[in-house]
């Protein structure tokens, strides 16, 4: 096991840092974030010895410790401790009258009262916050960090005592909180446990079990009228008598059996008579025919082992457990979403703790920031580094607004309600948030309330860094980026690379891997390079509730599932897809409107789909002056379906003008329907050949291989 360990530190300033054109060897690229992780705590704990600090250098994380030259004073803090004490000490001294503080933020206003960059020192054990930590200009280069050798763990709530087994087999536990407050989630022995719901969620975790769907209203209601209303069919929904508390999760779209979003609404009331749901809807979101969806967070929905309800009023928890040891476990009732909030704090540090249990905040539209909250929320902070931390079980994990040079590097980010990293800006201020670091990070797990999320977001931020970050099982996307209200937001000058991508868009109808926005229809000069996708898949359901099956992709039918491996969408354009390896995924890469973007050099194997999708939707009838076409090129393509199409075209406003094909190798089941284009362009007919793509000119030089 050393020997292994050894070998990740050695190959990690390769892989972390690998230069343009030279792609990180796949092979390790999994235990690259663990590993710079446990480096990153050795180097910046407090204890840390220059020669751990030096293991940095020649990386682009030398900078982590590059401000903590020079003499800081230690404020150490530690669950035995006292905030009567002077927190100079790690541990109690013998007469017991000195030690360490026992809250963070009263070493914070001790290191304030000091002046000068300073360090709190975190020392193992657990601390239960009942309120987020707030830091300010008067923190700027403080180090919030760990004790070397130790494991504070950050809960994100109160420990929950005192449980009383009912005659019903339910338990009771007290918990008072203040006014206006509610559980978010509960954790048992760090495990998230079920808001009581109906239908109950499946034990297996198949997606595709535990949901309703919705009736076709009548009389029929303007589409507009969706978003806060719809339909159920007879005999679906219990009787429930207070809908107090009763939150209506649900996917939908604009017309029957399309789901295109999600979100959670709280419910108004049920007319059993008309069958109809009323909720506090959205202008933004619609529901129709064929709409999934669950409710939950009400008392007459606690059915199921698993499952809980919070009696505010009462001042009471409800559970079910799984098994009958719940006395001796360690239960926390997850409050807050954000546990630090860094508010003009400037080059501040934290590393090496455990932030975990959580509220799940921080998502969802309604009623919040659409991408708000964080457990780590950094807000008109520049330089900013969030390292080495392991944070799970929260709403959005690391979440940074208008603050230039945040580094987000070696932390592990697991289990989230929504985002696990978002960049970006407040709506309406629209201040930018340039030159972010997001490097070798684990992000696992992602999106488990809210499914409209990535396992990183950014938007409003150029001069994007993304690169070795191991991202997997993610609802939507696992890399997002680019503008989604136009120029307000852009992103100019990201560079997303070597990464690897296992297992994303698990949970929605449209989605991907890695995707670039560009509303502003500008060239965004960034580049999608050297990075492994595998295992991209969808969820949709028909209007009966019947699911397509993994993996399937037809290019005549709509509405239907759609999935890409790396995507184009929103006018994005000058954007290079360069050198990836995808394999397992249902379509390959896609250009979903705008100009001048280029595809070369990809490995596209074992794909369900299409290797191309290239649609001018977001586009048509329109085109500026500087665009080119975009261009498809020198890409490796084995067509493994029978019946697949190798590329789809639908672009029938712009023609040839809109995507060229050029010096493509293409091996596998080929035929002479493996190629869709828009009849404009392929006169011959809708499907062809190869050849037939040639003869109208809208490939150069690409050939099929011959079979070997």
């Amino acid at each position: 096991m050393r020997r292994c360990f050894e070998l990740i530190l050695s190959i990690l300033p390769v892989m972390l840092f690998p230069q343009p054109g030279n792609p990180a060897p796949v092979g390790t690229q999994i235990d690259a974030p663990e590993g710079l992780q446990m480096l990153v705590r050795e180097a910046t704990c407090a204890e840390a010895s220059a020669t751990s600090s030096a293991k940095l250098n020649g990386t682009a994380l030398s900078d982590v410790t590059s401000s903590s030259n020079g003499t800081r004073t230690i404020f150490y803090v530690s669950p035995d401790g006292r905030d009567t004490w002077s927190g100079l000490l790690p541990t109690a001294d013998d007469q017991g009258g000195d030690g360490p503080f026992a809250s963070i933020e009263k070493a914070r206003d001790a290191a304030r009262e000091k002046g000068g960059t300073n360090m709190i020192a975190l020392g193992k054990g657990d601390y239960y916050l009942t309120q987020p930590i707030v830091f300010d200009a008067r923190d700027k280069g403080l180090i919030l960090t760990a004790r070397c050798n130790e494991a504070p763990i950050l809960h994100g709530g109160q420990r929950v005592r005192d449980w009383t087994r009912q005659a019903d087999g339910r338990w009771t536990a007290p918990l008072k909180l203040p006014p206006g407050e509610g559980v978010g989630d509960l954790f048992v022995n760090g495990i998230r446990q079920i808001r009581a719901r109906f239908p109950n969620a499946p034990a297996d975790g198949d997606p595709r079990k535990g949901w309703l769907f919705a009736a076709k209203c009548e009389p029929a209601i303007d589409m507009r009228e969706g978003n806060t209303r719809f339909c159920f069919h007879a005999g679906d929904l219990p009787a429930v008598d207070d809908t107090s508390g009763l939150v209506v999760d649900i996917v939908g779209g604009y017309q029957p059996g399309s789901q295109w979003g999600n979100d959670t609404l709280p419910v108004v009331s049920i007319d059993a008579a008309r069958r109809t749901v009323h909720t506090k809807g959205t202008g933004y979101f619609f529901t129709a025919e064929g709409s999934r969806y669950f409710l939950t967070g009400g008392k007459a929905l606690l059915d199921a082992p698993g499952e809980w309800w919070y009696d505010l009023a009462a001042g009471q928890l409800h559970y079910i457990p799984v098994d009958q040891s719940l006395p001796n476990s360690v239960v926390v009732a997850g409050i807050l979403p954000t546990f630090f909030k860094l508010e003009g704090a400037n080059g501040m540090v934290v590393s090496g703790l455990e932030i975990r249990d959580g509220a799940p905040e921080g998502s969802g539209k309604f009623y919040t920031e659409t991408r708000g909250y964080g457990a780590i929320r950094i807000e008109h902070a520049d330089g900013v580094k969030i390292v080495g931390n392991s944070i799970e079980n929260v709403g959005v994990g690391v979440h940074v607004t208008e603050s230039k040079d945040a580094l987000i590097a070696g932390n592990v980010i697991a289990n989230v309600a929504g985002n696990g990293v978002y960049v970006g800006t407040n709506y309406g201020t629209f201040g930018k948030s340039n030159g972010p670091r997001i490097l070798s990070n684990h992000i696992h797990d992602i999106g488990k309330v809210y499914i409209e999320t990535a396992g990183i977001w950014f938007q409003a931020a150029d001069n994007v860094w993304i690169a070795n970050n191991l991202i997997e099982n993610t609802a939507q996307f696992g890399i997002a980026g680019g503008s989604l209200w136009g120029s307000n937001d852009a992103v100019y000058d990201a560079v997303i690379e070597h990464n690897v991508i296992h297992n994303a868009n698990q949970q929605t109808a449209d989605g991907g891997a890695i995707k670039m926005m560009g509303e502003q229809a500008d060239p965004l000069n960034s580049i999608i390079r050297s990075n492994v996708v595998t295992g991209t898949g969808h969820l949709m359901n028909r209007v009966d509730g019947s699911f397509w099956p993994p993996g399937y992709e037809n290019t005549s039918e709509w509405p239907s599932p759609i999935s890409w491996a790396i995507y184009t969408d929103g006018k994005a354009s000058g954007v290079r897809i360069e050198g990836n390896t995808l394999s397992g995924n249902v379509a390959a890469i896609g250009i979903n409107g705008g100009w001048s973007n280029v595809v070369a050099g990809n490995v596209i194997t074992h794909g369900s789909g299409a290797a191309f999708r290239v649609d001018d939707g977001t586009g048509r009838g329109w085109r500026p002056p500087w665009a080119r076409p975009n261009r498809i090129e020198e890409n490796v393509v084995s067509a493994d379906s029978d019946s697949g199409i190798v590329a789809y075209v639908n672009t029938p406003d712009l023609g040839l003008g809109f995507v060229q094909f050029a010096r493509n190798r293409y091996s596998g089941n080929l035929n002479n329907n493996s190629f869709r284009i828009s009849p404009e362009i392929m006169r011959s007919g809708e499907f062809g050949s190869l050849g037939d793509l040639q003869k109208v000119g809208a490939d150069t030089g690409s050939v099929v291989a011959p079979p070997e």
